[in-house]
């Protein structure tokens, strides 16, 4: 045998070499910078916790972790991007709610199936949402609102960021859980939808407690509940939807990490260690709670039951609604 070695010895070198390059990549991923996909464009809440997130997961990777903004179709142009993508770790979806439990529940023409061709390597974080009103809205508390809206069927309307987003969804589960009848008055963006409440073109608007704070201090807007199941450290005092009877009104904005499907497992677990990781520092802790995120820290188990809940809750409303969106 050459240099001595015994015939298993040999065997065992020749099995080595005949090992394809993915497998062996899987031992030292990641050799090259990564790619972060955000479907979203810059400056909104999932580029900012994107950003925020990219430099740890880069520091514990050993490697830089660049974002990169796709932008286009209420976020399909870049989810697409990713689920085409080869499976080697180099291409990383940061996806929102809307990517993984809105758009397939409201969208009808997918060409993926997000459960499918994507891999959820850890949920990231969630920016729960607030429920305001116009300052000259006469509704002090939830129950004054629902009691408006009943006695003026049709009378009130409601802003949102677009037809089939998030803060749509979200204000047709308070519409659906709570009995009302409120109009929908779509915009192009939170921006727009914000300040068209404000001036008196709506009455209602649902959105992150992060992005609406600003307002409500202010005094634009009246906050009447946290949809949220705990308290936000944003408005300690304004009690959840749960705590006013409706248990069931809970919606929050959030994000999670996602691969192409057919990734390596030996890379989605280096992956999620590293994300596990990051949630561990302290520096991270303290940037996400500047951003008005919380921190999931779901195992995946529990990972596994909210996103389900969220897809199912979601399928349920845009039926209840009828909300179709032929993409």
């Amino acid at each position: 045998m050459p240099n001595g070695l015994t015939c298993r010895q040999t065997l065992a070198l020749m099995g080595f070499l005949l090992l394809p390059a993915a497998a062996l990549a899987q031992g030292t991923y990641p050799e090259k910078p990564i790619r972060m996909v955000v479907a979203l464009a810059p400056g909104g809440p999932a580029d900012t916790a994107a950003r925020a997130f990219a430099p740890f997961l880069g520091q514990v990777l050993g490697q830089s972790v660049v974002v990169e903004n796709r932008p286009g179709a209420s976020a399909i142009v870049g989810t697409e991007s990713v689920t085409r993508a080869e499976p080697d770790g180099y291409t990383l979806l940061f996806g929102s709610s809307s990517t993984f439990a809105v758009n397939p529940a409201v969208m009808t023409k997918l060409r993926f199936d997000v459960q499918k061709d994507l891999k959820l390597v850890r949920l990231i974080a969630q920016a729960s949402h607030v429920l305001t009103v116009r300052s000259s809205v006469p509704a002090g508390s939830l129950a004054d609102l629902v009691k408006l809206a009943k006695a003026q069927p049709g009378k009130l309307f409601y802003a949102s960021s677009g037809t089939g987003g998030a803060i749509h969804m979200a204000s047709e589960l308070f519409k659906l859980e709570t009995g009302t009848n409120i109009n929908h008055v779509p915009f192009r963006g939170g921006g727009p939808a914000v300040l068209a409440v404000m001036q008196g073109d709506a009455d209602v608007f649902i959105n992150d407690a992060s992005t609406t704070i600003a307002n409500i201090r202010a005094g634009g807007l009246r906050p009447l509940a946290m949809l949220s199941p705990k308290r936000s450290p944003l408005l300690p005092d304004l009690p959840t939807s749960a705590e006013l009877g409706y248990p069931r009104i809970v919606s929050s904005s959030w994000v999670g990490l996602a691969a192409p499907a057919n990734t390596p497992a030996a890379v989605v677990a280096r992956l999620a260690k590293a994300t596990d990781e990051v949630f561990r520092m302290e520096a991270y802790q303290a940037l996400v709670k500047k951003t008005g995120f919380e921190l999931f820290g779901f195992d995946d188990a529990l990972t596994a039951a909210f996103i389900k809940a969220e897809v199912e809750k979601w399928a349920a409303v845009a039926k209840s609604a009828n909300i179709r969106i032929d993409k």
